[in-house]
């Protein structure tokens, strides 16, 4: 069945198709942020939801948020079944959701947190960011807003007090757009990096004109992932768990994660890795840097 869309403010065993499909029978809705200017996401999500239909044997719908916190409502209110959580949505949901797990990108499912530059701005140091306008993703973006201000709480720096200005563009795309057109002197966002740590891209890597410099790093953050809501049916939780092992040994269904996630594999069991993330979260909202 074809999926819709809507608007909202080691081995494994894979089952076969018709094993999938007797465990469902209602419709689901897939929640996501999908950033405006994210050439064609929208439309790369609604295919693999589509290719997710067949195997489930019910239609799922995209449930396009603007924000994050707004993504978080949505599953809070059951108007989402199944979604694409940040990684402090994940955490602020808690108990109200269950993770499925990620998506394995390059070999790895962790990514970096970065605060970039132009490459032509004369800040070599984050001292030298002082009275600068900074440019964030979102407040409830790890990458994007949290971290970078914990971190620098942790150099002595009172983020609160530090940039002149403090400005939300909404995605990674658009804080990195932001940053290359003027509006922003420094960017929080991620970077990716390979085994020994050395960056070799990140958010800016495909904008066109986006010509930046890695002005600091500030560890690993554990991956986005797939989660449901924590009352939704067993069955159907079932049933999507083993669409996304489906379709990490499928070919089509490589491709279609790839589209939408940037990487093929479906990878479980995410809570180790989030342990830090909650311990960093705690002492920013402590601190008054995140509430």
């Amino acid at each position: 069945m074809a999926a819709s869309k809507s608007r909202i403010s080691s081995k494994q065993r894979v089952p076969s198709k018709g094993k999938i499909a007797a465990r469902m029978q209602r419709p689901l809705v897939f929640g996501m942020v999908v950033a405006s200017g994210a050439e064609g996401l929208g439309a790369k999500v609604e295919k693999l939801l589509r290719w997710t239909s067949k195997q489930t044997g019910v239609e799922i719908s995209l449930g396009e948020a603007p924000s994050y916190e707004q993504l978080a409502k949505e599953v809070r209110a059951s108007r989402v079944d199944v979604a694409w959580l940040p990684p402090i949505v994940r955490l602020r949901l808690g108990g109200e959701v269950s993770a499925l797990g990620s998506i394995l990108r390059d070999g790895r499912i962790t990514y970096e947190t970065a605060l970039i530059v132009r490459k032509d701005s004369k800040a070599k140091t984050i001292a030298q960011l002082k009275d600068a306008r900074a440019g964030w993703v979102d407040r409830w973006s790890a990458a994007g807003f949290v971290l970078p201000r914990v971190n620098l709480a942790l150099f002595g720096i009172d983020p609160r007090t530090f940039f002149r200005t403090e400005t939300f563009f909404g995605s990674h795309r658009g804080v990195v757009e932001a940053l290359r057109d003027g509006a922003c002197d420094v960017a929080g966002t991620y970077a990716q990096a390979d085994v020994k740590g050395k960056v070799k891209g990140g958010s800016w890597s495909e904008i066109e004109g986006a010509d930046v410099r890695v002005l600091a790093t500030f560890g690993a953050i554990p991956p986005d992932v797939i989660a449901t809501r924590a009352d939704l049916a067993e069955g159907h939780v079932s049933a999507i768990r083993d669409s996304l092992r489906a379709a990490s040994v499928d070919e089509q269904g490589r491709r279609l994660l790839r589209a939408v996630f940037g990487g093929e594999a479906f990878v479980e069991d995410m809570a180790k890795s989030y342990e830090s993330l909650a311990r960093a979260l705690d002492m920013a909202s402590a601190r008054g840097l995140f509430a």
